[in-house]
């Protein structure tokens, strides 16, 4: 198997522009509700799943807002404010790159301990649900389900801390992480470490010790970042380094 690296625009980069540019045309003024899942995603093309995904990533945007049970409308540009703190969805650079790993590590190390206080036993149900997802995909050499069940187990521990501001930036970092993390799922021996990794993370979280919920967070990105910031450095197109 060869490994290589992409940065071509996912389905999802591409429905979120999409729908930022109707926003920013004035088709869906601020109050205005978006039309449903299953009409996006035809007027789009794309799956249902994408449609989702576009939408978390405008919420965590600050250009839409989730209304439960009453759908999804456009929010004032003013209240955009972490739209302002990240650039565009593509990651090139190298030093930027390890930004977004130390980034991680400083909000979900924090997080993986408030976890381990406050995880209701749904978040625990979900987490390891979401862990056993990752090593069926893996088995079934799936390396884009693996991804999406990652992003989901990481997701659900800062959904744990009850802070839904930290999840708001959790979805950013990982939009602009997306296409390197779909990569990354192809490096040699790395998917066998994240199962491991996960596997201390959720038994510190279950046991309610949060300094070793912290610790297993700490070790686990550290011991990722390395890897990925290594293959990056060998793999990635030609730019400044």
């Amino acid at each position: 198997m060869t490994f290589s690296v992409h940065h071509k625009s996912s389905a999802t980069d591409e429905a979120v522009q999409h729908i930022a540019e109707l926003i920013h045309q004035g088709v869906y003024a601020p109050g205005d509700r978006l039309p449903g899942e299953r009409q996006l995603s035809q007027t789009l093309g794309v799956g249902r799943t994408t449609v989702r995904e576009a939408i978390r990533i405008l919420e965590a945007m600050g250009l839409l807002e989730v209304r439960q049970g009453r759908g999804t409308f456009v929010k004032d540009a003013s209240d955009g404010v972490l739209q302002m703190a990240f650039p565009p969805p593509v990651v090139t650079d190298t030093d930027k790159l390890q930004e977004l790993f130390e980034l991680r590590q400083i909000v979900e190390v924090a997080a993986a301990g408030r976890a381990a206080r406050r995880a209701t036993p749904a978040h625990l149900d979900k987490m390891r649900f979401w862990q056993k997802a990752i090593e069926t995909h893996i088995a079934r050499d799936d390396p884009e389900s693996v991804v999406t069940a990652d992003v989901e187990f990481h997701r659900e521990i800062i959904k744990a801390t009850g802070n839904d501001t930290l999840v708001h930036l959790m979805d950013s970092i990982v939009h602009l992480l997306r296409d390197m993390r779909y990569d990354s799922s192809r490096i040699p021996d790395l998917l066998p470490q994240v199962v491991k990794g996960h596997r201390a993370i959720l038994a510190a979280i279950e046991a309610g010790e949060p300094e070793q919920a912290e610790r297993a967070m700490n070790d686990h990105l550290a011991e990722v970042a390395a890897k990925v910031l290594e293959f990056w450095r060998t793999n990635r197109p030609e730019g400044p380094k």
